[in-house]
């Protein structure tokens, strides 16, 4: 009987053991990083997001993983499809945790890469719309304000 309860509690705390940390997956998802390795890092990111999803890492690894699809280094996505995970990302840092840090640069970049990247001026305005209305008071609400009055206006003009 002793035996069973000694393997029970050794099972136990070999199970609790092995359970991986937010930092655990954001630290491997950092050495994806530097190996270049996006995919997998973009999965332990996406893993705290899903296991920890009130950490204070939830929202950095959403920003993340927005830069990692801004920067189009998945393979097999066409830049559209990247472009837009990346602004569903961005979103989403915002949707989530609108009270991070990371927020208000985040609903921003989500209309900036709808407007400049993906072109879809109906979408940036609603965002820039929001951003505005949200966050009155930060420092790109003057670009935001400035994006809006010249959407769909080439560069170059």
């Amino acid at each position: 009987m002793k035996s069973i309860l000694i393997i029970t509690i050794l099972s136990f705390l070999l199970i609790g053991c092995g359970k991986k940390t937010s930092n655990d997956y954001m630290n491997t998802a950092q050495k994806n990083l530097a190996a270049k390795q996006y995919t997998k890092a973009v999965n332990n990111f996406q893993k705290v997001v899903n296991e920890f999803p009130k950490s204070a890492e939830a929202p950095e690894a959403l920003m993340k993983i927005a830069i990692i699809y801004q920067s189009k280094k998945i393979p097999n996505l066409s830049p559209q499809e990247s472009l837009e995970k990346c602004s569903s990302y961005y979103k989403q840092i915002f949707d989530k945790y609108p009270k991070s840090i990371n927020a208000p640069r985040a609903l921003f970049m989500a209309g900036f890469i709808q407007a400049n990247e993906l072109h879809n001026y109906d979408k940036a305005k609603k965002i820039y719309n929001l951003f505005i209305e949200k966050y009155p008071k930060d420092e790109l609400v003057t670009s935001a304000k400035e994006e809006i009055k010249n959407l769909g206006v080439p560069a170059d003009k």
